[in-house]
């Protein structure tokens, strides 16, 4: 019988291979210059590898193909939402310029993007008014769906594409609501005197997982993660945390947790039980991602001084991590494609893409700002 650390060796091994397969279908713009590397061992940390820099210059919109990000891109005091190719070739500025964008998602059908962002104002937005909007994938039919003058934040798609569930603090407090997708039949699905955030759907649709806030007896707050059906039935709070997000397989739900007031990163199951830290390090964990498998959760991690990148194998024994980025820099915000052959991230506020081994590293000459989000 394989010993569960050799899942581990099996699970990044096969990625290796199947990347070093497609690493010669991996395409740069005609001034950009790569070095390829080689596939690294799965038990060894990586290399360094030649980071090369692409020119982005926008185009005439396209339809997005395989591959294709949304992200915003911030300078001084406005925000734009763009969508760029993995291999840096397609530049297209979505939508008019903005005070604040946060959280582009494209929808399951690859149509729309949904967002949320302060339209005008000073730079701090001062009067709180940020609303959900979805623009169509080529920047045409910008819509905004709430409308109101509350703080609408943290939007999510249903798998279905039919509805958006956001938190607002219209009612006072913050609460989760649902939309349907052309802004009609707006739900309220809790209804607490806490503040209530941060809601995404199960991949199946049929519950909610959300964040909350926590009264001490003593003073002060902490976040408590919890879950509900999707019609805001059957609410149930699970454990304390933040930053609730499902895996694929919607058989977990991994969170940031404190252990000795060190943040790391666990997942627990949607009942409650099954508790695990993932982590087990004296040092931050933050910004994590699960591989589209449900396998692996790509993270951040500020161990090595400055954040570092590093993949860790959910199913094995022993909290198995490899460094995939190993730079200078500040890498932070992974996102995985579609298909788990590669990472999307920020090195500090500039967007690059690499192999998921940490290898053919590419950035591009622009800055992003929070969520990096791949095309299904």
């Amino acid at each position: 019988m394989k010993s569960r650390n050799s899942k581990f060796s099996i699970t990044i091994g096969l990625i290796a291979i199947f990347l070093s397969a497609c690493n010669g279908q991996l395409t740069t713009e005609p001034t950009a210059t790569i070095s390829p590397s080689s596939t690294l061992p799965p038990t060894t940390l990586p290399t360094a590898t030649t980071t090369a820099t692409a020119t982005v210059t926008p185009t005439e919109t396209t339809i997005p193909q395989p591959g294709t990000l949304a992200f915003a891109s911030c300078s001084e005091s406005k925000c734009a939402i763009y969508s760029i190719d993995n291999d840096g070739s397609v530049l297209t500025k979505l939508t008019s310029d903005m005070v604040y964008i946060f959280n582009p998602l494209w929808s399951p059908d690859s149509t729309k993007i949904v967002f949320s962002a302060c339209p005008t104002g000073n730079i701090q937005c001062s009067d709180g008014n940020f609303d959900i909007f979805t623009i169509s994938f080529d920047g045409s039919q910008l819509v905004n769906l709430t409308n109101n003058p509350s703080e609408d934040r943290n939007p999510d798609w249903s798998p279905d594409g039919k509805k958006i569930v956001f938190n607002s603090n219209r009612s006072g407090n913050h609460e989760i609501y649902s939309i349907n997708a052309d802004g009609t039949e707006l739900k309220r699905l809790t209804n607490n005197t806490r503040d209530d955030m941060d809601p995404k759907w199960s991949p199946n649709g049929s519950r909610i997982v959300y964040e909350t806030t926590k009264n001490l007896s003593t003073g002060g707050w902490y976040y408590e993660i919890c879950v509900m059906n999707s019609d805001g039935t059957e609410q149930k709070e699970l454990i304390e945390g933040v930053s609730p997000l499902w895996a694929p397989d919607g058989t977990h739900i991994a969170f940031s947790g404190a252990d000795d007031n060190i943040s790391d990163i666990f997942m627990i199951e949607p009942d409650g039980t099954g508790l695990k830290n993932l982590i087990n390090n004296p040092t931050d964990e933050f910004d994590f991602s699960w591989s589209p498998d449900s396998k692996l959760i790509a993270f951040a991690t500020n161990r090595d001084y400055n954040a570092e990148i590093y993949i860790l194998c959910v199913d094995c024994e022993g909290n198995q991590q490899i460094n995939i980025t190993n730079s200078d820099t500040n890498d932070q915000k992974p996102s995985w494609s579609p298909d788990g052959t590669q990472i999307a991230f920020l090195s500090e506020d500039t967007l690059c893409v690499m192999n998921a081994d940490g290898s053919q590293k590419m950035c591009f000459d622009i800055k992003a700002s929070g969520t990096i989000d791949w095309k299904p």
